[in-house]
């Protein structure tokens, strides 16, 4: 079943740089904001001039319903993201979304945040949102370089408990930010929530699996529609009632999934 979303013509009210190539978009969108919940996600039409032509998927970072306007986070690696880094305010981005399936807090209890470059995204959404929580919050932000680290309090409350780690240890813990996973941890009492690299969230999921953890994952798997019809964002479940359903649609199923469900 294709979900109900919305088609805006957003226009950007604010654009800037927050680390290398790493660049904060405010949109003004209404109708997405009022329903955008934590993890998911717009697809965003970049083709001034005709190409490309295929959408690009952003998690929203802050939704402020009154107001009208989300925020996204992106790293301009390729000429859909430069085109929207070059894009000032006044500009009009097509958007489509609300998008996805969002985190959903449990009732009680530590959530202890990990994430990866611009895979905080989703998570610092969470704290955003669910501000009734946050005292029970930890983020975890790991990046290659101070670089690349993002400005934290323009993306993440400044109440919001918060350890930082980079490969080269120029800022913070020097190493994977995964690293930091068991100074935080409160045997029974904790969640993991994580969202980043392929290959740091796996390692997020299984430490959470050997500390018999719950932990839910927000993929980033490329997305071409963004609502279920090409089926190119599949991931692989380890166990499924059909053969047919093994593998699953991260736009529809997901992004947000039971880390422990999956094949890494």
């Amino acid at each position: 079943m294709i979900p109900h979303f919305y088609q805006e013509d957003a226009e950007v009210l604010y654009s800037g740089q927050i680390a290398r190539n790493v660049y904060l978009m405010r949109l003004r969108a209404p109708e997405i904001a009022r329903t955008c919940r934590p993890a998911q996600f717009v697809q965003v039409r970049t083709d001034v001039g005709g190409s490309p032509y295929l959408r690009r998927p952003f998690s929203a970072l802050r939704a402020d319903p009154e107001a009208g306007w989300i925020e996204v986070v992106y790293d301009a690696v390729g000429a859909g993201t430069r085109r929207m880094a070059d894009a000032g305010p006044g500009h009009r981005l097509n958007l489509l979304g609300p998008l996805g399936r969002p985190f959903v807090p449990p009732a009680a209890g530590r959530l202890l945040m990990v994430a990866g470059g611009v895979g905080l995204v989703p998570l610092a959404f969470m704290a955003w949102f669910h501000s009734e929580r946050r005292d029970a919050m930890v983020f975890l932000m790991g990046a290659a370089s101070k670089e690349r680290m993002p400005e934290m309090d323009r993306v993440i409350p400044s109440d919001l408990c918060r350890r930082l780690a980079t490969d080269d240890g120029s800022l913070g813990h020097k190493g994977p930010v995964t690293d930091l996973i068991p100074d935080h941890v409160l045997q029974d009492d904790t969640q993991v929530l994580t969202c980043g690299p392929h290959a740091m969230m796996a390692r997020v999921a299984g430490i959470a699996a050997e500390r018999r953890l719950p932990c839910m994952a927000s993929l980033e798997n490329h997305m071409a529609c963004g609502f279920g019809a090409c089926v190119g964002c599949v991931v692989a479940y380890r166990e499924a009632e059909r053969e047919d359903h093994r593998y699953r649609r991260v736009c529809i199923e997901g992004p947000v999934v039971d880390a422990h469900a999956i094949v890494w």
